[in-house]
């Protein structure tokens, strides 16, 4: 059973740089780096309050991160989860026949880890973790929830619910005019604690970045929300008072919106 999101996995092409943009807009800095000689990259972990940011640095063009930055560029590669037991996960994940990469744990940046095919997730590679290396982290920023751009709201929550077991949260329509979305649906993992919320979001308006988001690179994670208990402390909103919208194009491809709880 999925019991958090450990992290959210960054494919990047210098570390270096990737670290001084997180620094910059959000007051984060690297916790723990380290080169993983059989995945051909160097990763850092950048943490929040209760989740971290995984960037990964290429060793080699033809790695599996190196393709990926050939292939879409800079941003987000995967959705970690954490798990208690992964040999445990793996069975039942295989029990509702929920194709996976390897078929197998194996040693990662974090723990032992395992990867599920986008086909089985709505077009995001999720990674699912037993988690061994720990951070910390001294700014109060929390994952409100990772937002999946889909051409279908009820068809990917469907997906989600009977491949991961989640929980639902929300289902509705939204009227137009009033948001980005046209149709939300929200579910968390099963211990209904909102470390794992999950939002699946479609919208009826062709001009709206969501939907220019699909067109462009098909279904996948199109933003992340960060909570704070002051949005000004953080450096982004400093700097640009008027928006708690960090663009993509700010932020290696990462989509982050701003909301104070």
């Amino acid at each position: 059973m999925f019991q958090r999101i450990d992290h959210v996995g960054i494919a990047v092409r210098s570390l270096e740089d990737a670290a001084k943009k997180f620094e910059e807009l959000l007051g984060l800095t690297v916790a723990d780096r380290e080169e993983v000689e059989d995945q051909q990259l160097i990763a850092a972990l950048v943490p929040t309050m209760d989740v971290r940011f995984e960037l990964m640095q290429p060793t080699s063009p033809d790695s599996v991160i190196g393709r990926f930055l050939e292939r879409r560029g800079e941003g987000i590669h995967h959705i970690c989860f954490e798990v208690d037991d992964i040999e445990e996960e793996i069975d039942a994940l295989k029990g509702r026949d929920v194709q996976l990469i390897q078929g197998a744990p194996r040693e990662g940046f974090v723990g032992l880890v395992e990867f599920i095919h986008p086909r089985a997730a709505t077009g995001v590679l999720v990674e699912i973790a037993q988690v061994s290396r720990r951070t910390s982290a001294s700014i109060d920023l929390r994952l409100g929830a990772v937002t999946i751009a889909t051409r279908d709201t009820d068809v990917a929550a469907d997906v989600w619910k009977r491949n991961f077991s989640m929980s639902e949260q929300v289902r509705e329509a939204t009227q137009a005019g009033t948001g980005d979305y046209s149709r939300i649906a929200r579910l968390d993992a099963q211990t209904g604690e909102g470390r794992a919320v999950v939002e699946f979001a479609q919208s009826a308006n062709t001009q709206n970045p969501l939907t220019q988001f699909l067109e462009a690179r098909g279904e996948g994670v199109y933003s992340l929300t960060l909570t704070t208990p002051s949005l000004a402390a953080v450096p982004y909103v400093v700097q640009m008072p008027r928006s708690t919208v960090i663009a993509s194009d700010l932020l290696l491809g990462v989509r982050i919106a701003l909301a104070q709880r």
